[in-house]
C-alpha cells in the first residue's frame, strides 16, 4: 500500500471518529432537550437552542460519514 493511500485511509478513519462523537453529541443534546420537557419552564429560546445544535450536530455527523466513505472508496479504486 502506498504512502497516500495509506494517508487517504487514515484520514477516512479520523473523519469516521469525528462523525462518531458528533453523533454522541447530538444524543446528549436529545436527552437535555428530553429533560427541559419533562422538566418545564424552561423558556422557548433555550429549547430553540438545544434543538438547533441537536440538528447541526446530527447534520455533521451524516456529512462526515458520508465522506469517510466517499474516501475509503476513493482509496480502494486508487489501489494498484
Amino acid at each position: 500500500m502506498s504512502a497516500r493511500i495509506a494517508a487517504i485511509i487514515a484520514h477516512a478513519e479520523v473523519l469516521r471518529a469525528d462523525a462518531r462523537a458528533l453523533a454522541a453529541c447530538a444524543e446528549r443534546l436529545r436527552a437535555v432537550e428530553a429533560g427541559l420537557r419533562a422538566g418545564g419552564g424552561a423558556p422557548d429560546w433555550l429549547h430553540a437552542s438545544v434543538t438547533a445544535h441537536l440538528a447541526a450536530c446530527a447534520t455533521a455527523a451524516a456529512d462526515l460519514e458520508a465522506a469517510a466513505r466517499r474516501l475509503s472508496r476513493y482509496a480502494e479504486q486508487a489501489r494498484p
